[in-house]
């Protein structure tokens, strides 16, 4: 037995809604902030940076957890990861929806660099929402089997996705105005 007809189609319906939403926040106008919010949401590209390491250390974690037969900890740090996942896509869309998107200001080998990495990145950051779910779905209803199979694709997809995201902060915070 597989992930039930509930569950597929909450990965199918988060999977293309959540990319889909960040895609159409970048094309509405922002939403006007106090000075007071404003320097809390200066915060959070770095705050977004932090949660993706702690993610990619989670996900590190979690790979060592489950060689070394440690399930209940590869469990938690799984959970960790979703949720640090979820909780970096709140603060995404928070910092995107009252601030415009910073140009990268450097020139050179680099500029090309940032942008082959910030690419990647957006792209299989869109692959890995359906990945994860589905992934995570399975190994919580013990289809240890099936969930495997999709590790294999899925961890180092989000393994990639959560290092990049840190890399792309590193990169372009020379740039904020702030």
């Amino acid at each position: 037995m597989g992930i039930d007809r509930n569950m597929k189609t909450f990965v199918w319906v988060a999977g293309i809604a959540i990319p889909v939403v960040v895609a159409v926040m970048f094309f509405l106008p922002g939403i006007e902030v106090s000075p007071e919010m404003e320097a809390v949401l200066h915060t959070l590209p770095s705050v977004n940076a932090t949660i993706n390491g702690t993610a990619f250390l989670c996900l590190a974690t979690s790979f060592w957890a489950i060689k070394n037969g440690k399930v209940q900890l590869h469990q938690n740090l799984n959970t960790a990861a979703l949720v640090l996942s979820a909780l970096f896509l709140l603060s995404y869309v928070s910092y995107h929806i009252t601030t415009p998107s910073t140009p990268f200001c450097k020139e050179g080998w680099i500029r090309g660099v940032y942008f082959v990495v910030l690419l990647t990145h957006i792209l299989l950051s869109i692959v890995i929402v359906p990945l994860v779910l589905t992934t995570y779905l399975l190994g919580l209803g013990n289809q240890i089997q099936r969930h495997r199979k999709w590790a294999r694709i899925t961890w180092p997809i989000w393994m990639y996705v959560t290092f990049t995201g840190v890399v792309v902060y590193l990169l372009i915070s020379p740039c904020y105005p702030f």
